[in-house]
């Protein structure tokens, strides 16, 4: 009997070890197939997405998505020098606690306008209307202006003290090599949802490389 309930017991454990491995294996693919981070999968459909050049976008139905790369074509806007598409920012200090020993300010940029009104996408001869889309996103190594002010209130940005109140211009200026994903509208053109500052090789690699970095 004893023996019997050892081989019974030992078997429990087998089966159990089992189920455990097929449960992190499953949980495993749960994680790879469901789970995975949005970036992951833009990477994965920006490579597979086909090359359209503005005959390509000019006959797809409304609604389609498109990739498309080109020279981008604007009126720089007043307001912001060079930029034909920007996001402004304002530096924002928060004091050191006074309880803190060695405790020095943050800072941090918060958004305060996102401008990114009708443009054209120049490809292969040909312009591609893009329709204003102040929600849509400015990706890849954009133009940067920083604009200090003066203030009591400093903390650390890029090596140096920042006032509080600064201002920074991220965006695009006309000419640039642009990479637009978007849908073609009803009415014509494309409603960008992320303009990418580079070639759609840079755009899904960059895409790729932060999906890596927020997994880690």
């Amino acid at each position: 009997m004893r023996i019997l309930k050892s081989i019974r017991e030992r078997i429990g454990m087998v089966v159990g070890a089992g189920i455990g491995a097929v449960a992190l294996v499953g949980f495993g693919l749960l994680l790879i197939l469901v789970l995975a981070p949005k970036q992951k999968l833009q990477a994965w459909r920006i490579e597979r997405m086909p090359i359209m050049g503005a005959g390509d976008v000019a006959t797809a139905p409304a609604g389609e998505e498109i990739l498309v790369t080109g020279r981008l074509a604007g009126e720089p806007l007043p307001e912001a020098d060079r930029f034909v598409a920007y996001e402004l920012e304002s530096w924002v200090v928060t004091p050191a606690d006074p309880a803190t020993p060695d405790a020095e300010p943050d800072g941090e940029w918060e958004t305060v306008r996102h401008m990114i009104p009708d443009l054209a996408l120049l490809v292969d001869g040909e312009n591609v209307q893009l329709l204003r889309a102040d929600d849509a996103k400015l990706s890849g190594p954009v133009h940067e202006k920083l604009v200090p002010v003066r203030g009591e209130e400093t903390a650390e940005f890029a090596g140096d003290q920042l006032p509080e109140g600064s201002l920074r211009y991220s965006g695009l200026w006309d000419g640039d090599l642009v990479t637009v994903l978007g849908k073609k509208a009803s009415a014509g053109g494309l409603i960008p949802d992320e303009y990418y500052a580079g070639d759609r090789v840079a755009f899904g690699e960059d895409t790729f490389t932060i999906s890596l970095v927020s997994d880690e």
